[in-house]
Protein backbone atom coordinates (compact mmCIF):
# COMPACT_ATOMS: atom_id res chain seq x y z
CA UNK A 1 0.00 0.00 0.00
CA UNK A 2 3.28 2.61 1.10
CA UNK A 3 4.48 1.84 -2.01
CA UNK A 4 1.15 2.25 -4.40
CA UNK A 5 0.54 5.29 -2.75
CA UNK A 6 4.67 6.68 -3.11
CA UNK A 7 4.02 6.30 -7.01
CA UNK A 8 1.05 7.70 -7.48
CA UNK A 9 2.35 10.80 -5.75
CA UNK A 10 4.99 10.56 -8.07
CA UNK A 11 2.12 10.48 -11.08
CA UNK A 12 0.55 13.22 -9.46
CA UNK A 13 3.97 15.62 -9.27
CA UNK A 14 4.90 14.85 -12.75
CA UNK A 15 1.18 16.20 -13.59
CA UNK A 16 2.15 19.31 -11.22
CA UNK A 17 5.15 20.20 -13.13
CA UNK A 18 3.15 19.76 -16.31
CA UNK A 19 0.58 22.47 -15.49
CA UNK A 20 2.41 24.43 -13.60
CA UNK A 21 4.36 25.04 -16.80
CA UNK A 22 1.34 25.31 -18.97
CA UNK A 23 -0.55 27.94 -16.84
CA UNK A 24 2.59 30.72 -17.17
CA UNK A 25 3.57 30.06 -20.95
CA UNK A 26 1.87 33.01 -22.21
CA UNK A 27 3.93 35.05 -19.51
CA UNK A 28 7.02 33.62 -20.92
CA UNK A 29 5.92 34.61 -24.32
CA UNK A 30 5.20 38.04 -23.10
CA UNK A 31 8.23 38.54 -21.15
CA UNK A 32 11.31 37.31 -23.51
CA UNK A 33 8.84 38.61 -26.46
CA UNK A 34 8.72 35.89 -28.78
CA UNK A 35 6.29 34.91 -31.47
CA UNK A 36 4.58 31.71 -32.11
CA UNK A 37 7.17 30.42 -34.16
CA UNK A 38 9.96 31.06 -31.82
CA UNK A 39 7.52 29.72 -28.97
CA UNK A 40 7.13 26.73 -31.21
CA UNK A 41 11.27 26.84 -31.56
CA UNK A 42 11.37 26.51 -27.87
CA UNK A 43 8.94 23.71 -27.37
CA UNK A 44 10.54 21.41 -29.31
CA UNK A 45 13.88 21.77 -27.61
CA UNK A 46 11.75 20.56 -24.62
CA UNK A 47 10.09 17.65 -27.24
CA UNK A 48 13.91 17.01 -28.13
CA UNK A 49 15.26 16.62 -24.38
CA UNK A 50 11.89 14.25 -23.55
CA UNK A 51 12.79 12.13 -26.41
CA UNK A 52 16.06 11.94 -25.64
CA UNK A 53 15.41 11.39 -21.74
CA UNK A 54 13.02 8.51 -22.91
CA UNK A 55 15.62 6.94 -25.07
CA UNK A 56 18.25 6.57 -22.29
CA UNK A 57 15.60 5.66 -19.51
CA UNK A 58 15.84 2.21 -19.73
CA UNK A 59 19.22 2.08 -19.50
CA UNK A 60 19.50 4.27 -16.97
CA UNK A 61 16.82 2.02 -14.43
CA UNK A 62 18.65 -0.66 -15.32
CA UNK A 63 21.81 0.15 -13.52
CA UNK A 64 20.38 2.67 -10.87
CA UNK A 65 16.70 1.23 -9.87
CA UNK A 66 13.35 2.78 -11.49
CA UNK A 67 12.38 3.93 -7.78
CA UNK A 68 16.00 5.76 -7.23
CA UNK A 69 15.70 7.23 -11.13
CA UNK A 70 12.03 8.30 -10.40
CA UNK A 71 12.94 10.38 -7.55
CA UNK A 72 16.44 12.13 -9.02
CA UNK A 73 14.23 12.55 -12.36
CA UNK A 74 11.68 14.52 -10.79
CA UNK A 75 14.33 16.58 -8.49
CA UNK A 76 15.47 17.40 -11.71
CA UNK A 77 12.23 19.08 -13.21
CA UNK A 78 11.14 20.91 -10.11
CA UNK A 79 14.74 22.52 -10.06
CA UNK A 80 14.88 22.92 -14.22
CA UNK A 81 10.75 24.35 -13.68
CA UNK A 82 12.51 27.11 -11.21
CA UNK A 83 15.29 27.86 -13.80
CA UNK A 84 13.01 28.57 -16.41
CA UNK A 85 11.10 31.47 -14.54
CA UNK A 86 14.90 33.09 -15.12
CA UNK A 87 15.33 32.70 -18.55
CA UNK A 88 16.03 36.32 -20.16
CA UNK A 89 16.11 35.38 -23.70
CA UNK A 90 14.97 32.31 -26.52
CA UNK A 91 18.57 31.13 -26.63
CA UNK A 92 18.73 30.74 -22.56
CA UNK A 93 14.94 29.42 -23.25
CA UNK A 94 16.32 26.73 -25.43
CA UNK A 95 18.91 24.96 -23.32
CA UNK A 96 16.46 25.23 -19.57
CA UNK A 97 13.60 23.44 -21.88
CA UNK A 98 16.05 20.87 -23.40
CA UNK A 99 17.11 19.74 -19.61
CA UNK A 100 13.63 19.96 -17.99
CA UNK A 101 12.34 17.67 -20.97
CA UNK A 102 14.91 15.71 -20.55
CA UNK A 103 14.06 14.92 -17.15
CA UNK A 104 10.55 14.80 -17.58
CA UNK A 105 10.94 11.77 -20.10
CA UNK A 106 12.98 9.82 -17.83
CA UNK A 107 11.00 10.34 -14.77
CA UNK A 108 7.83 9.36 -17.29
CA UNK A 109 9.46 6.12 -18.18
CA UNK A 110 10.85 5.09 -14.81
CA UNK A 111 7.56 5.84 -12.47
CA UNK A 112 5.75 3.68 -15.22
CA UNK A 113 8.46 0.91 -14.76
CA UNK A 114 7.72 1.24 -11.30
CA UNK A 115 3.96 1.24 -11.60
CA UNK A 116 4.13 -1.83 -13.26
CA UNK A 117 6.08 -3.74 -10.94
CA UNK A 118 3.65 -2.41 -7.99
CA UNK A 119 0.91 -3.32 -10.15
CA UNK A 120 2.01 -7.23 -10.23
CA UNK A 121 1.67 -7.40 -6.12
CA UNK A 122 -1.77 -5.43 -6.18
CA UNK A 123 -5.17 -7.90 -6.45
CA UNK A 124 -6.45 -5.48 -9.22
CA UNK A 125 -5.41 -3.39 -12.22
CA UNK A 126 -4.00 -0.02 -10.90
CA UNK A 127 -2.34 2.02 -14.18
CA UNK A 128 -5.54 3.51 -15.15
CA UNK A 129 -5.67 5.03 -11.53
CA UNK A 130 -2.23 6.33 -12.01
CA UNK A 131 -2.27 7.98 -15.00
CA UNK A 132 -5.42 9.59 -13.53
CA UNK A 133 -3.22 11.05 -10.66
CA UNK A 134 -0.80 12.28 -13.45
CA UNK A 135 -4.01 14.19 -14.61
CA UNK A 136 -5.10 15.22 -11.33
CA UNK A 137 -1.83 16.67 -10.36
CA UNK A 138 -2.38 18.72 -13.75
CA UNK A 139 -6.07 19.80 -12.20
CA UNK A 140 -4.74 21.06 -9.13
CA UNK A 141 -1.99 22.87 -10.63
CA UNK A 142 -3.93 24.58 -13.21
CA UNK A 143 -6.62 25.79 -10.22
CA UNK A 144 -3.36 26.99 -8.25
CA UNK A 145 -1.70 28.54 -11.36
CA UNK A 146 -5.38 30.57 -12.04
CA UNK A 147 -5.20 31.68 -8.53
CA UNK A 148 -1.18 32.52 -8.78
CA UNK A 149 -1.97 34.35 -12.41
CA UNK A 150 -5.46 36.41 -10.78
CA UNK A 151 -3.44 37.72 -7.68
CA UNK A 152 -0.33 38.94 -10.13
CA UNK A 153 2.29 36.77 -8.87
CA UNK A 154 5.41 36.53 -10.85
CA UNK A 155 6.57 33.86 -13.11
CA UNK A 156 9.67 33.55 -10.75
CA UNK A 157 7.79 33.47 -7.13
CA UNK A 158 5.26 31.19 -8.43
CA UNK A 159 8.14 28.34 -10.30
CA UNK A 160 10.44 28.37 -7.34
CA UNK A 161 7.57 28.10 -4.67
CA UNK A 162 6.37 25.50 -6.15
CA UNK A 163 9.47 23.45 -7.31
CA UNK A 164 10.39 23.62 -3.13
CA UNK A 165 6.91 22.51 -2.45
CA UNK A 166 7.41 19.35 -4.77
CA UNK A 167 10.82 18.63 -3.92
CA UNK A 168 9.76 17.97 0.00
CA UNK A 169 6.51 16.05 -1.26
CA UNK A 170 9.72 13.99 -3.33
CA UNK A 171 11.89 13.79 0.09
CA UNK A 172 9.05 11.97 1.63
CA UNK A 173 8.31 9.62 -1.35
CA UNK A 174 11.51 8.40 -1.59
CA UNK A 175 11.46 5.83 1.06
CA UNK A 176 8.45 4.41 0.71
CA UNK A 177 8.47 3.92 -3.04
CA UNK A 178 8.73 -0.22 -4.32
CA UNK A 179 12.53 -1.32 -4.60
CA UNK A 180 13.40 -2.51 -7.79
CA UNK A 181 16.54 -4.39 -8.16
CA UNK A 182 19.43 -2.95 -10.47
CA UNK A 183 20.51 -4.88 -13.20
CA UNK A 184 22.71 -3.17 -15.53
CA UNK A 185 23.41 -6.05 -18.21
CA UNK A 186 20.40 -5.57 -19.06
CA UNK A 187 20.11 -2.91 -22.38
CA UNK A 188 16.34 -2.34 -23.52
CA UNK A 189 16.84 -1.06 -26.99
CA UNK A 190 15.54 2.48 -27.17
CA UNK A 191 13.05 1.86 -29.23
CA UNK A 192 11.44 -1.28 -30.80
CA UNK A 193 10.39 -1.08 -34.47
CA UNK A 194 6.75 -1.57 -34.55
CA UNK A 195 4.89 -4.00 -36.65
CA UNK A 196 1.31 -3.26 -38.51
CA UNK A 197 -0.98 -3.99 -36.15
CA UNK A 198 1.37 -2.20 -33.08
CA UNK A 199 1.70 1.02 -35.82
CA UNK A 200 -1.93 1.26 -36.05
CA UNK A 201 -2.41 1.21 -32.16
CA UNK A 202 0.48 3.86 -31.91
CA UNK A 203 -0.97 6.38 -34.51
CA UNK A 204 -4.60 6.28 -32.30
CA UNK A 205 -1.95 7.17 -28.66
CA UNK A 206 -0.20 9.64 -31.01
CA UNK A 207 -3.27 11.65 -31.93
CA UNK A 208 -4.86 11.27 -28.39
CA UNK A 209 -1.02 12.69 -27.05
CA UNK A 210 -0.83 15.47 -29.87
CA UNK A 211 -4.02 16.73 -28.91
CA UNK A 212 -3.68 16.91 -24.73
CA UNK A 213 -0.10 18.43 -25.52
CA UNK A 214 -1.93 21.30 -27.67
CA UNK A 215 -4.64 21.92 -25.27
CA UNK A 216 -1.51 21.69 -22.41
CA UNK A 217 0.82 24.55 -23.91
CA UNK A 218 -1.67 26.47 -26.51
CA UNK A 219 -5.02 26.86 -24.58
CA UNK A 220 -4.21 29.67 -22.48
CA UNK A 221 -2.34 31.57 -25.31
CA UNK A 222 -5.77 30.96 -27.55
CA UNK A 223 -8.18 32.03 -25.17
CA UNK A 224 -5.65 35.50 -24.04
CA UNK A 225 -4.20 36.40 -27.75
CA UNK A 226 -7.22 35.21 -30.37
CA UNK A 227 -10.01 35.61 -27.88
CA UNK A 228 -8.96 38.53 -25.96
CA UNK A 229 -9.60 37.35 -22.42
CA UNK A 230 -7.75 38.70 -19.10
CA UNK A 231 -5.00 36.61 -17.65
CA UNK A 232 -6.76 34.94 -15.09
CA UNK A 233 -9.49 33.96 -17.23
CA UNK A 234 -7.20 32.46 -19.70
CA UNK A 235 -5.77 29.74 -17.49
CA UNK A 236 -9.53 28.32 -17.42
CA UNK A 237 -9.29 26.29 -20.57
CA UNK A 238 -6.27 23.86 -19.14
CA UNK A 239 -8.71 23.65 -16.02
CA UNK A 240 -11.51 22.90 -17.42
CA UNK A 241 -9.31 20.13 -20.13
CA UNK A 242 -7.56 18.70 -17.05
CA UNK A 243 -10.96 18.49 -14.96
CA UNK A 244 -12.54 16.34 -17.54
CA UNK A 245 -10.13 14.08 -18.13
CA UNK A 246 -9.61 13.71 -14.42
CA UNK A 247 -12.91 12.53 -14.15
CA UNK A 248 -13.30 10.20 -17.22
CA UNK A 249 -9.79 8.30 -16.05
CA UNK A 250 -10.64 7.42 -12.63
CA UNK A 251 -14.40 6.10 -13.99
CA UNK A 252 -12.59 4.84 -17.75
CA UNK A 253 -12.28 0.89 -16.71
CA UNK A 254 -15.75 1.13 -16.15
CA UNK A 255 -16.76 2.62 -19.78
CA UNK A 256 -14.23 0.53 -21.62
CA UNK A 257 -15.99 -2.79 -19.29
CA UNK A 258 -19.47 -1.52 -21.01
CA UNK A 259 -19.07 -0.32 -24.10
CA UNK A 260 -15.60 -2.50 -25.36
CA UNK A 261 -12.40 -0.64 -26.99
CA UNK A 262 -14.10 0.07 -30.41
CA UNK A 263 -17.09 1.96 -29.05
CA UNK A 264 -15.29 3.57 -26.60
CA UNK A 265 -12.57 5.16 -29.49
CA UNK A 266 -15.46 6.09 -31.89
CA UNK A 267 -17.97 7.95 -29.11
CA UNK A 268 -14.09 9.18 -27.56
CA UNK A 269 -13.17 11.13 -31.16
CA UNK A 270 -16.69 11.84 -31.70
CA UNK A 271 -17.43 13.72 -28.73
CA UNK A 272 -13.86 15.85 -29.35
CA UNK A 273 -14.54 16.39 -33.02
CA UNK A 274 -18.23 17.88 -32.02
CA UNK A 275 -16.73 19.87 -29.14
CA UNK A 276 -13.31 21.27 -30.49
CA UNK A 277 -15.18 21.96 -33.74
CA UNK A 278 -17.95 23.88 -32.20
CA UNK A 279 -15.54 26.34 -29.94
CA UNK A 280 -13.59 26.46 -32.57
CA UNK A 281 -16.41 28.03 -34.92
CA UNK A 282 -17.85 30.19 -33.01
CA UNK A 283 -14.84 31.97 -30.80
CA UNK A 284 -17.35 32.33 -27.92
CA UNK A 285 -15.30 32.32 -24.82
CA UNK A 286 -16.86 30.28 -22.46
CA UNK A 287 -17.99 27.59 -25.15
CA UNK A 288 -14.73 27.54 -26.49
CA UNK A 289 -13.65 26.66 -22.58
CA UNK A 290 -16.76 23.56 -22.71
CA UNK A 291 -14.75 22.75 -26.24
CA UNK A 292 -11.37 22.15 -24.52
CA UNK A 293 -13.41 20.22 -21.50
CA UNK A 294 -14.57 18.36 -24.30
CA UNK A 295 -11.12 17.48 -25.64
CA UNK A 296 -10.15 16.31 -22.02
CA UNK A 297 -13.08 13.89 -21.84
CA UNK A 298 -13.17 12.10 -25.28
CA UNK A 299 -8.56 11.88 -25.03
CA UNK A 300 -8.73 10.59 -21.44
CA UNK A 301 -9.81 6.86 -22.44
CA UNK A 302 -8.00 6.60 -25.77
CA UNK A 303 -4.54 6.09 -24.09
CA UNK A 304 -5.92 3.10 -21.42
CA UNK A 305 -7.46 1.49 -24.56
CA UNK A 306 -4.26 1.65 -26.58
CA UNK A 307 -1.89 0.43 -24.40
CA UNK A 308 -4.21 -2.81 -23.14
CA UNK A 309 -4.86 -3.36 -27.13
CA UNK A 310 -0.96 -3.01 -27.33
CA UNK A 311 -0.77 -5.49 -24.77
CA UNK A 312 -2.89 -8.17 -26.58
CA UNK A 313 -1.20 -7.81 -29.89
CA UNK A 314 1.90 -8.60 -29.00
CA UNK A 315 1.58 -11.75 -28.10
CA UNK A 316 4.29 -13.10 -25.85
CA UNK A 317 6.37 -9.90 -25.75
CA UNK A 318 3.60 -7.27 -24.81
CA UNK A 319 6.61 -5.01 -23.56
CA UNK A 320 7.77 -4.64 -26.90
CA UNK A 321 4.32 -3.57 -28.20
CA UNK A 322 3.53 -1.38 -25.19
CA UNK A 323 6.87 0.60 -25.77
CA UNK A 324 6.94 1.43 -29.61
CA UNK A 325 2.83 2.54 -28.62
CA UNK A 326 4.31 4.75 -25.58
CA UNK A 327 7.16 6.33 -27.21
CA UNK A 328 4.41 7.36 -30.12
CA UNK A 329 2.79 8.92 -27.95
CA UNK A 330 5.34 10.63 -25.62
CA UNK A 331 6.63 12.05 -28.99
CA UNK A 332 3.63 13.27 -29.93
CA UNK A 333 2.69 14.92 -26.39
CA UNK A 334 5.43 16.80 -26.74
CA UNK A 335 6.11 17.46 -30.62
CA UNK A 336 2.22 18.44 -30.97
CA UNK A 337 2.98 21.84 -29.56
CA UNK A 338 5.63 22.69 -31.46
CA UNK A 339 3.84 21.63 -34.68
CA UNK A 340 0.53 24.36 -33.54
CA UNK A 341 3.62 26.92 -33.19
CA UNK A 342 4.85 26.35 -36.92
CA UNK A 343 1.09 26.07 -38.17
CA UNK A 344 -0.08 29.12 -35.99
CA UNK A 345 3.02 31.12 -37.69
CA UNK A 346 1.95 30.44 -41.13
CA UNK A 347 -1.98 30.46 -40.87
CA UNK A 348 -3.24 31.24 -37.92
CA UNK A 349 -3.54 29.82 -34.07
CA UNK A 350 -7.61 28.90 -34.68
CA UNK A 351 -6.74 26.98 -37.44
CA UNK A 352 -4.27 25.43 -35.99
CA UNK A 353 -6.01 24.29 -33.33
CA UNK A 354 -8.32 22.60 -35.97
CA UNK A 355 -5.46 19.72 -36.01
CA UNK A 356 -7.14 18.16 -32.76
CA UNK A 357 -10.28 18.03 -34.62
CA UNK A 358 -8.51 16.24 -37.67
CA UNK A 359 -6.96 14.03 -35.17
CA UNK A 360 -10.36 13.29 -33.69
CA UNK A 361 -11.92 12.05 -36.63
CA UNK A 362 -8.72 10.02 -37.25
CA UNK A 363 -9.12 8.13 -34.04
CA UNK A 364 -12.83 7.73 -35.20
CA UNK A 365 -11.79 6.23 -38.35
CA UNK A 366 -9.26 3.83 -36.95
CA UNK A 367 -11.50 2.46 -34.07
CA UNK A 368 -12.98 -0.45 -35.73
CA UNK A 369 -9.20 -1.81 -35.79
CA UNK A 370 -9.96 -2.61 -32.15
CA UNK A 371 -12.64 -5.08 -33.14
CA UNK A 372 -9.90 -7.06 -35.41
CA UNK A 373 -8.04 -7.65 -32.57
Amino acid sequence: MKARGAVSIAFLVLGACFACLACRIPDLQRRLALDEAQLGMALLSCAAGAVTGVAIAGRICARWGSHIVTSRAALGCCAYLALLSFTSSLWTLIPAFILFGACTGIMDVAMNTNGVAVEKLEPKPIMSSLHGMFSLGGLVWAAIGWLVVKCGISVQVHFVSAAILLACVLFWIEPRMLRSTPNPDHLAPPFAIPEKAVLVVGIIAFCAFLSEGAMGDWSAIYLRKFLHQTPAFSTLGYFAFSLAMTATRFGGDAVLHRWGATTTLRVSGLVTTVGMGLALWFAVPWLTIVGFASVGLGMATVAPVAFSLGGRIGGDKPDHAIGSIATLAYVAFLVGPALIGFLAKSLSLRDALSVVVLLAIMIVLLSGFASKT
